[in-house]
């Protein structure tokens, strides 16, 4: 394996584990991380509005966003099949300040 393959991996193996252990990344609990991903995912992303006062709202409202927009470039499996356009309009229907990364 070559030296960056190391640290790479290292580096998700520690990252998940900090997740698993804390149950949290960014503000964002794990359930409300998956209560937000079918809006965002990028085969067959949910259409249907979002309710302010639903989970994945609830969730977005604890998020640390500058967090999670230094994650997105990171290798996370839960941010795969992500679309981050969807993802940055998602606080906005939510009623929260938009998010640019």
């Amino acid at each position: 394996m070559e030296p960056n393959t190391k640290l790479v991996l290292m580096t998700l193996v520690l990252a998940l584990t900090l997740t698993a252990a804390t149950g949290e990344m960014c503000g964002m609990t794990i359930a409300g991380m998956y209560s937000c991903k079918p809006y965002v995912q990028t085969e067959n992303p949910l259409t249907t509005g979002i309710n302010p006062k639903g989970a994945c709202c609830t969730a977005l409202s604890k998020a640390d966003f500058k967090c999670l927009c230094q994650e997105k470039s990171k290798p996370h499996p839960f941010l795969s099949g992500i679309d981050f356009d969807l993802a940055s309009k998602l606080p906005a229907k939510c009623g929260l300040s938009d998010v640019t990364c």
